[in-house]
């Protein structure tokens, strides 16, 4: 017999893999309307089912940028050990501890006579990053990472509009509560409360969707 958490996964994987069609559910319902009868209030005509398909390529965008920019950190990671950083010693019996900035720098070797300290750390550091700069640049991660900031500023502002706009169907209700759940909890990972309830209310109102849709 299979475990209670096992079951659990189970169910949980379920759940999740009927909510990834749920976009897909609902953009295609104004498809399978062509030919038949529709009010203004239906999915075809709500502005925000609209709205909702330029969020969904936007979040669609943006998620591929933010996969492409976590892949060449990785690499940069990879290839380096950290982000650039040099090492300050403390004394000589108490190790050192890792300084990012010139900032960090000046905290850690505060004294006037470590004027020549500073100077070294702050050469190593230079170096460092210098290298890190060429490694960058050859991989384009800087360039991943400024088009992924771009295309979610894009989302966030597409995002706003679709939840300051007015539903004029259940549809419209479901694509909004949708897009709410895919920004605020990625992955279906949150399970307190009002997240898994709000993941059932999306559930019921696909399975209106779907049952409200022509044949």
């Amino acid at each position: 017999m299979a475990s209670s958490g096992n079951r659990d996964a189970f169910i949980e994987t379920t759940r999740r893999n009927f909510l990834s069609h749920a976009a897909v559910s609902i953009a295609a319902a104004p498809a399978s309307a062509r030919g038949s009868e529709r009010t203004e209030t239906s999915e075809q005509g709500d502005p925000v089912v609209h709205l909702w398909r330029d969020w969904l390529m936007a979040h669609g965008l943006r998620r591929e940028s933010c996969r492409r920019q976590q892949q060449l950190e990785t690499e940069l990671l990879r290839q380096f050990g950290s982000f650039p950083r040099t090492k300050i010693p403390l004394s000589e019996d108490c190790g050192f501890m890792w300084a990012y900035s010139g900032r960090e720098i000046d905290r850690l070797l505060p004294d006037p006579d470590q004027d020549e300290m500073r100077r070294q750390a702050r050469a190593a550091l230079a170096a460092r990053r210098s290298e890190w700069r060429t490694v960058d640049k050859r991989l384009g991660y800087t360039r991943a990472k400024k088009a992924e900031e771009e295309i979610a500023g894009v989302e966030e502002a597409l995002a706003k509009e679709l939840w300051s706009a007015a539903p004029q169907s259940v549809a419209g209700v479901a694509v909004k509560l949708h897009s709410l759940l895919e920004m605020e909890d990625p992955g279906s990972a949150l399970q307190d409360a009002p997240w898994p309830e709000l993941r059932t209310i999306l559930t019921d109102l696909v399975r209106m969707c779907a049952a409200s849709s022509p044949t």
